[in-house]
């Protein structure tokens, strides 16, 4: 039998091979934060998956856009029942199928290529990632209108009224859900927690500064980032402006596809990743000053004998995080040609909003005697096609 021969030669292959890994994936961390710091430098968007999970799946997934030098922002609730063609696997499944535990590397692919997005990066809260983090930051204001009892294998347990919850609640007020809940009302929750995130971190940017407590908070987190691009990442999101922040939705239906319950949005995701590219341009052109805080109000009349066209309409300004207080029909069902009435005057809202279904024509409150029911006013015509004017 021949005698197996150790070639010392192997091990100097085997360590070239392990330092070429190493120094790759230093590469890579090192590209990312040198990434992110051309794009504030410069201004460019900044777009980042804040995902919360529990048991090894994104209970909740939240895309932050914002432009740095404006402090502006939007947040947009991605389902991850949402029913999409996975290109990992040539085949339509939900879009958090190839998400595994602590490594969502191949979710995020996804999700950038569905909703037509660069993604900077992501930041990753696990069970006990976030209960720290909340710890640290002294707890998370929320507002919970009565108390929740909830028994069985994970309970839950939370007072009512304006409170302060810390980590471990935090965890109970995420996953908690009733059993016949609108899934709109658990889309908001989700939304009202993360928002409620970021203004405690801006609360306690302080933290941030100090180079103690900031390696303690990046520590709770797993990311694609490095420790320090982490950092730069949290300080520039303590400086949104939260109150201002357009809570965003992807609008669509449920239905049920072997035995399991998918999220099918609208036009196949085209009016997601419309909603985005509009946003930020909004954001891109936007002033500092004005009424950049305000969340407009809108009333969309129907113009024409099609039934629902206004209730469908509604869903889709929603989306965008505008809030819609009327619907309703026109004064006459004979409308050639979509108009938006300005009641608020301010021409860069009009244009926004203008720009959700492609319409251009403009008019001021003395054209529409209707009462005054909120700062626009949208009658649909018959060159409405349900999405958009069209010639």
């Amino acid at each position: 039998m021949r005698k197996l021969r150790f070639d010392k030669s192997h091990i100097l292959l085997w360590l070239i091979a392990a330092l070429f890994l190493v120094a790759l994936v230093v590469g890579v961390v090192v590209l990312r934060s040198e990434s992110l710091s051309s794009q504030l430098r410069t201004d460019q968007p900044i777009n980042v998956l804040l995902i919360f999970q529990q048991e090894g799946k994104p209970i909740s997934t939240q895309l932050l856009t914002f432009y740095p030098s404006k402090a502006k922002a939007a947040l947009l609730d991605v389902p991850g029942n949402t029913a999409v063609i996975l290109t990992t696997i040539k085949r339509m499944d939900r879009i958090d199928y190839t998400y595994k535990a602590n490594n969502p590397k191949s979710f995020t692919t996804e999700v950038s290529r569905y909703l037509d997005i660069p993604l900077n990066g992501y930041l990753l809260f696990d069970e006990t990632g976030l209960s720290d983090f909340v710890d640290y930051l002294d707890g998370l204001q929320l507002f919970i209108p009565s108390m929740i009892i909830q028994e069985g294998e994970a309970p839950v347990r939370l007072p009512g009224g304006a409170v302060t919850l810390d980590g471990e609640k935090v965890l109970q007020f995420l996953r908690y859900k009733e059993e016949q809940e609108n899934e709109g009302d658990a889309l908001a929750r989700r939304q009202k927690m993360t928002l409620a995130l970021i203004k405690r971190l801006a609360y306690s940017s302080d933290y941030l500064e100090n180079n103690k407590t900031a390696a303690i908070l990046t520590r709770t987190l797993e990311s694609n980032f490095s420790r320090q691009a982490q950092r730069r990442l949290l300080q520039e999101i303590a400086k949104l402006d939260a109150d201002s922040i357009l809570m965003q939705r992807i609008t669509g239906t449920y239905r049920v596809v072997e035995e399991e319950k998918l999220f099918f949005p609208f036009y196949d995701g085209e009016l997601a990743r419309d909603m985005l590219k509009q946003t930020l341009n909004a954001m891109s052109v936007s002033s500092n000053g004005g009424s950049g805080g305000r969340i407009y109000t809108v009333e969309i009349l129907n113009g024409t004998t099609e039934r629902g066209l206004a209730a469908r309409t509604a869903e889709i300004f929603g989306s965008f995080g505008y809030d819609v207080v009327a619907v309703g029909n026109a004064d006459k069902t004979e409308y050639a040609s979509t108009r938006i009435i300005d009641r608020y005057g301010d021409k860069e809202a009009l244009s926004s909003i203008g720009a959700v279904i492609k319409c251009g024509n403009f008019g001021d409150a003395s054209e529409y005697k209707g009462s005054i029911k909120a700062d626009y006013t949208i009658i649909l015509g018959k060159d409405f096609n349900g999405r958009v004017c069209v010639q």
